[in-house]
């Protein structure tokens, strides 16, 4: 049975038109700016004020916090909650330790393995056609799933293997699941390297792995550098995993340690809130300390 689709293109085209209608108002009352500012500072707002609620948590008392109703600023500050924390839950340390190990270690693989894969794809033809889907495609198609769906096997295959509850088994299942990331990040970086920059290396003496680590490498600088920032915040802030694949603080991530803080009883808001400040510290540092270069990398990403 045919579907007519001439009413969606009507109300289409009435949408199109009304909303140039307004900026043309707007326009002729040189309205734009303001009102394009405005947008602008309402998403500002909107992204940060759980940022600002959470830190200015950490600096109140729990009934300053859950004062009713709420208070925007609070004159009674305290650091207080982040000795307690500490006090009341000394494995926190642990769990913090765990999460830099992992993040690193995880990071560092996927970085690795990615770039390497990534090189090979662009660079080298492979003898069969795999029903006319590249791999890389292939390699992207594994991130098309929900984690969830990969728990249960990846369960199986850890406890088979005794890589429940270990750092080196996270690090694995990390590395796994931002290798197909670090592909498709890195692979238009190295498709816009010319062939002959290899080739020229290769006359001049070097091996091709010399001019993959001398040469090609540092020209994609900015897609590597932007590539390993994301791997480090999927990494830092990925839960499902942990929750799963540990059982014990031996292994046990930071954001394993934020869950914690909600019983059946009550919630800590207060040393919540500071253990969400401190697990939100380390990756805010490091992606304001390379932002430059997380902008040059995409810029240099794009389209040309």
């Amino acid at each position: 049975m045919a579907t007519d689709t001439k009413p969606s293109h009507s109300v289409s085209r009435t949408v199109l038109a009304g909303v140039e209608r307004i900026h043309e108002t707007l326009d002729s009352y040189g309205l734009v700016p303001t009102v394009t500012n405005g947008i602008a500072l309402l998403f500002v707002i909107w992204t940060l004020f759980p940022v600002y609620w959470m830190v200015s948590g950490s600096l109140r008392t729990r009934s300053d916090l859950l004062a009713t109703p709420p208070k925007l600023v609070s004159t009674a500050l305290t650091v207080g909650n982040y000795p307690e924390l500490f006090a009341q839950r000394p494995a926190f340390y642990e769990f913090l330790f765990n999460s830099v190990v992992v993040t690193v270690g995880s990071t560092a693989l996927a970085v690795l393995l990615g770039t390497a894969a990534t090189y090979g794809f662009v660079n080298y033809e492979f003898p069969y056609d795999l029903g006319r889907f590249h791999l890389p495609f292939l390699v992207l198609t594994t991130r098309f799933l929900p984690p969830i769906v990969t728990v249960i096997p990846l369960y199986v295959i850890f406890d088979t293997a005794n890589l429940l509850n270990t750092r080196l088994g996270l690090v694995l299942a990390y590395a796994a699941f931002n290798i197909p990331f670090v592909v498709w990040m890195l692979k238009g970086f190295f498709a816009e390297l010319p062939d002959s920059i290899v080739e020229a290396a290769v006359l001049d003496g070097h091996t091709e792995l010399g001019a993959f680590f001398k040469i090609v490498l540092p020209m994609v600088r900015p897609g590597l550098i932007a590539a390993t920032i994301f791997t480090v915040i999927n990494a830092w802030n990925e839960l499902l995993f942990a929750v799963i694949l540990t059982s014990n603080t031996e292994a046990q991530t930071l954001p394993v340690a934020l869950a914690t803080f909600k019983t059946a009883y009550a919630i800590q808001w207060e040393l919540l809130t500071v253990a969400g400040t401190i697990a939100m510290a380390p990756v805010l540092l490091f992606a304001f300390l390379v932002r430059e270069k997380l902008l040059r990398g995409f810029t240099m990403g794009a389209v040309r």
